[in-house]
């Protein structure tokens, strides 16, 4: 389980997240939401005092309903950050899209969302206010950093309440409850792969915490060489997987499927494979639908079986479990990262499974050691324990760590200070340089074969 995570990387946040703010401070004008209050965005206080900024479709039809998405916003900000960075009438443009402030005032104009039972409180209240206010049929949630930790915590705590989480840049609180009764939601996670701020294996350590709490519906989407910042054309994909996978209504399983393949670039490949098998079966969506939900699966699965050939030439007579300068190096973990529960996939997995298992292991343990002895000073020691975790350990996603990698080639240039041993220098030579080269060939590979759709 993931334990809740510190706060250091708060003041980091506030200068990353505060982008594209307006600068009047009062932001969109205020109108009470009414049959007339369509089109365009309005702010509004709710009756507990949660000021929000809101969206309603210019067709939005009482007696028919809409579903609710929720921003949540990231630390010390507030309810503007949520259309200054996803445009409204564009983002979930059949939804009622709110974005409020946080639940708590940080005393400088800005707000938190923090883990307590009030501030679960104040949100609910909230949102059952929303929900008197509009006929709402669904509700999901995106929250960003600060704002995805708190979204998955409200999940848990009202789960009937809430069909769908995005979180982006996250992890998940201690506390953050994840039972049967709340196996109907649909969770994602959603993070950089090189996130400076709240560090990608957050989200791993978050998509294990709900894996063991056995959720059907459950999606890591990692956005390779990102950053913290949102996306709001990513964040749009998952959830219309969110949507897509629970909803009962063909005719908004449709519309989900077809959100997803419209993309031309920066498909989630898994996500568009989910929701055209849900589509490809489902009594009631348009034949049209079903004939392009069909061909979307044979589409993604014939890029998936690419990836698999390529590896498996690359491969040679190499096992997999020793290192080598051979694209399959860096080409195996993306590959794994992108076509969850595609059945090119799953077969490559379960083949896999006990090698990957080993990977992991290693570079668990060298990892844990490199840390512990580089908080002793123990800088050579450090120096071997790293380079064996890329020897050994060469999959696993914190291998990759851009800053290790160039902490153990500044060693390596300062041998003669650190007193570095002849072996500990030619065990370097024949493992950090590969395993660099590797990973640009595997990224190459990987591009290669998804073309400009997958990437």
């Amino acid at each position: 389980m993931m334990k809740i995570h510190s706060t250091k990387w708060l003041a980091a946040a506030i200068c990353l997240l505060a982008l594209a703010l307006p600068a009047n401070a009062d932001g969109h004008p205020e109108k009470q939401p009414g049959p007339k209050s369509t089109g365009k965005i309005y702010t509004w206080t709710a009756g507990n005092g949660t000021k929000y900024e809101y969206y309603v479709p210019k067709d939005y039809d009482a007696d028919a309903g809409a579903n609710l998405t929720l921003i949540l916003h990231g630390s010390n900000l507030d309810r503007r950050w949520g259309f200054a960075n996803h445009k409204a009438g564009k983002f979930r443009k059949d939804d009622i899209v709110v974005s409020p402030d946080g639940t708590t005032p940080n005393g400088n104009r800005g707000f938190n969302s923090m883990q307590s039972d009030g501030e679960l409180k104040r949100m609910h209240e909230f949102h059952e206010e929303l929900r008197e206010t509009w006929n709402i049929k669904a509700t999901f949630l995106y929250g960003h950093s600060q704002g995805s930790f708190f979204s998955f915590y409200y999940a848990g705590a009202y789960p009937d309440d809430v069909q769908g989480v995005v979180g982006q840049a996250s992890g998940v609180w201690i506390g953050t409850q994840a039972t049967k009764k709340h196996h109907h939601q649909a969770i994602c996670l959603m993070h950089g792969t090189k996130d400076p701020v709240v560090g990608y294996g957050q989200s791993i350590g978050g998509y294990d915490f709900y894996e063991e709490a056995k959720y059907p519906l459950l999606h890591l989407r990692s956005l390779e060489n990102w950053n913290h910042w949102p996306a709001q054309y990513q964040t749009e994909m998952q959830l219309a997987w969110c949507e897509g996978m629970t909803t009962e209504d063909p005719e908004r399983l449709a519309i989900c499927f077809e959100t997803i393949a419209d993309f031309k670039k920066g498909v989630d490949p898994s996500v568009l494979y989910a929701v055209a098998e849900r589509a490809s079966t489902f009594e009631g969506v348009p034949s049209k639908v079903v004939s392009a939900a069909s061909k979307a699966m044979k589409e993604v699965e014939k890029i998936a079986t690419k990836h698999v050939t390529s590896i498996t030439k690359a491969l040679g007579k190499n096992k997999g479990d020793k290192l080598a300068d051979k694209s399959w190096v860096g080409h195996v973990p993306r590959f794994l990262r992108q076509y969850q529960g595609v059945p090119s996939w799953v077969e490559f997995e379960k083949k896999w499974s006990k090698k990957l298992d080993k990977n992991t292991e290693n570079a668990s343990k060298h990892s844990k050691a490199y840390w512990r002895l580089l908080k002793q000073k123990k800088e050579a020691d450090a120096f071997e324990a790293g380079v064996d975790m890329v020897k050994t350990g060469f999959f696993a996603y914190w291998t990759e760590d851009v800053k290790r990698l160039d902490q153990l080639e500044k060693w390596h240039k300062d041998a003669k200070d650190l007193k570095l041993k002849r072996a500990q220098l030619k065990d370097f030579d024949a493992t950090v340089p590969v395993f660099r080269s590797a990973l640009e060939k595997g990224v190459k590979e990987f591009e290669k074969q998804s073309g400009s759709r997958f990437r």
